[in-house]
């Protein structure tokens, strides 16, 4: 009914001007809504302060918010690709890539996202032009300031002195999710392996068998720590930072010198979707929203022109100083790594 009056009134000439006066924001937001996609918890209360505020603000249009993971979105994407459920999604770098490769995600230009521009190339190629990565942690070793007053600086010393006895260590279980990209490969890559080859990881959880526990989830690790089971281990640095700010001001964190693995978050917009949408992953990327998220949630953001407070700067690993997996080669021999851990670790 609303489109047949419309064309009435343009045929007839009456209340154009009205409508010229209201056409520009009423298609720029205020009969649409935006369904845009965040983790649960801290996540969603800062996407919406930091991302969703700013681009309500500007466009006048709605974003509300689902809740989820990004196999379950990128699954409902793919079930209705001609009208996807969701307009813009936030996923793994493998799941990014796995879609891109799938021509279900549309290409990012600076044109459509002027604050792209600001982004590291690399970053987007990772997505294969389909995506961009927005934030970031790092993999290091994060260590128990009271029992390890010496701590590892490399993979390689991590894996002597956990072998040698001198530390428990807690590493991650084949259950967490990233485990091939922040444990298998990085741990192989820093030994002398690669994405071919990871024996050298295989044979040095051998030799540290004796003295490792391990978490299948971030608060497990924490409490491996806190309880004195084990006193350093493998995690991300920007949880690290999160449990220091809590009270845990026992806990520090080392970038080996290797390289800890990059593990990013990446955001789409698949096919068929609002186009609204790149005003609203235009905000993600704006550099004054993503400093506000940084200073949040403690991990890296990418917009080359956020400046770090005094307090977080320190706690930053700059993207350079950390390995940056290749998800596109990983994804191609993930399960066998998978199959190859059940056999041999089983834990």
């Amino acid at each position: 009914m609303t489109m047949l009056t419309r064309r009435r009134l343009l045929q007839t000439g009456a209340g154009a001007g009205l409508m010229l006066a209201g056409a520009s924001r009423m298609a720029m937001g205020q009969a649409r809504t935006l369904n845009v996609t965040a983790y649960g918890g801290v996540w969603e209360t800062t996407i919406r302060s930091c991302f969703v505020a700013p681009f309500e603000a500007k466009t006048g249009a709605k974003a509300t918010v689902s809740l989820g993971s990004p196999a379950q979105w990128l699954a409902q994407v793919e079930a209705s690709p001609a009208k996807p459920p969701l307009d813009v999604l936030i996923m793994t770098p493998d799941l990014a890539i796995t879609a891109a490769q799938a021509d279900r995600m549309q290409d990012f230009t600076v044109e459509k996202i002027p604050n792209l521009a600001k982004i590291p190339r690399q970053f987007t190629d990772a997505c294969l032009g389909k995506g961009t990565y927005f934030d970031y942690g790092v993999a290091g070793i994060t260590y128990n300031k009271k029992t390890v007053p010496n701590p590892p600086k490399s993979f390689a010393e991590f894996v002597d002195r956990v072998a040698a006895g001198d530390f428990v260590a807690s590493v991650p279980s084949i259950t967490y999710a990233v485990t091939p990209i922040m444990l298998i490969w990085a741990m192989a890559q820093a030994l002398g392996g690669s994405v071919e080859n990871v024996d050298p990881f295989f044979d040095a959880m051998k030799k540290m068998k004796k003295n490792l526990l391990f978490w299948s989830g971030p608060n497990d690790f924490f409490n491996h720590l806190a309880s004195g089971e084990a006193d350093l281990g493998i995690y991300f640095d920007g949880r690290t930072w999160n449990h220091y700010d809590e009270g845990a001001t026992w806990i520090d964190f080392v970038n080996p010198k290797e390289g800890g693995a990059l593990a990013a978050v990446a955001i789409q917009i698949p096919k068929n979707a609002d186009p609204l949408a790149f005003a609203y992953l235009n905000e993600v990327l704006d550099a004054q929203n993503q400093t506000r998220f940084a200073e949040v949630m403690n991990y890296a953001v990418t917009n080359e022109d956020v400046v770090y407070s005094a307090k977080l700067k320190p706690r930053i690993t700059p993207w350079q100083q950390a390995a940056f997996p290749p998800y596109e080669k990983i994804a191609a021999v993930r399960n066998g790594w998978v199959d190859r851990w059940n056999r041999e670790i089983g834990r």
